[in-house]
């Protein structure tokens, strides 16, 4: 559950910056696929699900796609430290600096 929130946010937040065109990368496969699905979900989370494809026609173009976790380091330490804290912390250009080293690692 806590994946297709994640993915729902991101699409608000694109949208609140006024993002036009993003690719959403989740390791999640299940909720990944069901997000590329052209047909409704009927899962336990499909109204939100269907809630985040809604948004995400209002963008230009938005893309979601699969990635291991392994292979979105960055993103999982993010998500990590998000979970942890109890305010919202959002970098548009500086990372912390204990997570330039990952940011670092998934450029090369």
């Amino acid at each position: 559950m806590a994946e297709v929130l994640a993915a729902k946010r991101a699409v608000v937040f694109a949208r609140e910056l006024s993002f036009f065109e993003v690719l959403i990368k989740g390791d999640c496969l299940r909720i990944v696929q069901a997000l590329q699905a052209s047909n409704r979900c009927y899962t336990l989370y499909g109204h939100i699900i269907d809630e985040t494809k809604r948004l995400a026609c209002l963008l230009r173009r938005c893309h979601f796609q699969h990635v291991k976790r392994d292979g979105n380091r960055l993103a999982h330490d993010l998500a990590r430290r998000a979970a942890l804290a109890a305010d919202t912390d959002v970098w548009v250009e500086d990372l912390p600096s204990d997570l330039d080293v990952v940011f670092q690692s998934d450029v090369t």
